[in-house]
């Protein structure tokens, strides 16, 4: 029962509640939580605490690999024995006395290729058969040289071998008869050039010109395939062919590279594939080419029918028609162009009846031909000319005074004298 209210004129319902029961109630109230409260964490902590962590999952199942060192099944010992150091010993024997043979009182041999070395000696000897001994006496031994400069070497009078040089060291030696030039004999790498912008259209014209030397010539003839112009390879090899359809540019070094080439002894051979195109794209390079590696010495000049170069093997009137005549519809009689009236004519829009060449210092170093040889010279049958012409420049170009070949043998001589 609540008690009575105090009436009066500031009464109030309030009034009537008692403040320390009230307070006495609240706190025993938030004791009672405070304890349920501590009591709930206690025990989410001590089941976290409880509870064991996971363990981590376990590697799948795998197959491992074990090599093993092979077991010894016999004694380890060295596979070669101990050899025992050799005794020299000298072994003397005593040799039968002979009779001494008086050889020629002179020996001389005949050098078609200039004056040999003459031997003229005398031997006096005394022999006696029993305990005495042959004592041979050389009384004078003399020997005189004496060849001319301006003839080459001969292989069979020097004894040199010029098949046994061909090591990869020389690119060509030759030897050549001045008493007739049909009587030559070495060997020589011929060689296509490439370059990083040049890459000829005819690849076998080379191997074809080789084929041609070795059926007409002593010379054995390889192909030295793929020959860049900036490689170290080219200062050996006394023949470079060039050739091209299309226009192509050198870089710097092929450029530094060709020059020095012509300059220190190399022949070039440069050939125009297209012929029939007047000043077409690989003429101006060609001829820019020269140019461009040997400056103003790169001029081209007029090549005469009366040059060495048309007689070096063969007898030649002047350079054979190439390439630059093309068949056409026609009268055969006749040059016509488009015309219909027959077949097979021959036409030439500029007839160029010479070669060209570049000179330093009165030696040849490159012919620019617009004939077109390459791809005559791969052709089966019928190009016979083309083929002779090939190789009065390749025997040109080994035996001209101050090429790559007869520097090389040159220099053997020298080591060999």
């Amino acid at each position: 029962m609540m008690p009575e209210m105090t009436r009066g004129r500031f009464g109030a319902p309030s009034d009537a509640l008692n403040l320390r029961r009230l307070h006495r109630e609240n706190r025993r109230v938030a004791w009672v939580s405070y304890a349920l409260a501590a009591t709930m964490a206690a025990s989410v902590l001590g089941y976290f605490v409880a509870v064991k962590r996971e363990k981590p999952a376990a590697k799948p199942l795998a197959m491992e690999f074990i090599i093993r060192k092979p077991l010894a099944k016999k004694s380890f010992r060295m596979r070669k024995a101990q050899v025992q150091k050799r005794v020299m010993t000298r072994r003397v024997v005593a040799s039968k006395p002979k009779l001494a043979h008086t050889p020629p009182r002179e020996i001389r041999r005949a050098d078609a290729l200039g004056n040999v070395a003459v031997f003229a000696h005398q031997i006096d000897a005394g022999a006696s058969v029993g305990t005495g001994t042959v004592t041979p006496e050389i009384a004078s031994v003399e020997i005189r040289s004496s060849k001319d400069p301006e003839k080459r070497i001969s292989m069979q009078e020097e004894f040199l071998d010029l098949n046994a040089l061909d090591t990869g060291k020389y690119r060509g030696m030759v030897i050549q008869d001045p008493t007739d030039r049909r009587n030559i004999r070495g060997f020589v790498y011929l060689a296509l050039a490439w370059g990083n912008d040049l890459q000829p259209d005819a690849p076998r014209s080379v191997s074809r010109l080789a084929d041609g030397i070795n059926a007409y010539t002593g010379i054995q003839a390889k192909v030295a395939d793929h020959m860049f112009l900036d490689s170290p390879e080219l200062f050996k090899t006394p023949f470079v062919y060039i050739t091209d359809k299309d226009g192509f540019e050198l870089t710097d070094k092929e450029i530094e590279s060709l020059g020095r080439y012509m300059r220190s002894g190399g022949f070039v051979f440069a050939d125009n594939d297209r012929p029939d195109l007047n000043f077409g794209p690989a003429e101006a390079s060609l001829r820019s080419m020269f140019g461009q590696a040997l400056g103003r010495d790169g001029n081209l000049q007029r090549i005469p029918n009366s040059h060495p170069i048309f007689n070096s093997f063969f007898d030649l009137d002047g350079p054979p028609v190439g390439g630059e005549y093309l068949s056409v519809r026609g009268n055969p009689d006749i040059f016509y162009l488009n015309s219909a009236e027959a077949t097979d004519v021959y036409y030439q829009p500029d007839e160029v009846q010479f070669l060209e060449g570049v000179f330093i210092d009165g030696r040849l170093v490159a012919v620019y031909s617009d004939m077109g040889y390459g791809s005559i010279w791969q052709d089966e049958f019928e190009n016979e000319p083309q083929l002779r012409m090939g190789v009065n420049l390749v025997v040109f170009a080994l035996t001209q005074e101050g090429s790559i070949a007869q520097q090389q043998i040159d220099f053997y001589t020298q080591l060999t004298e």
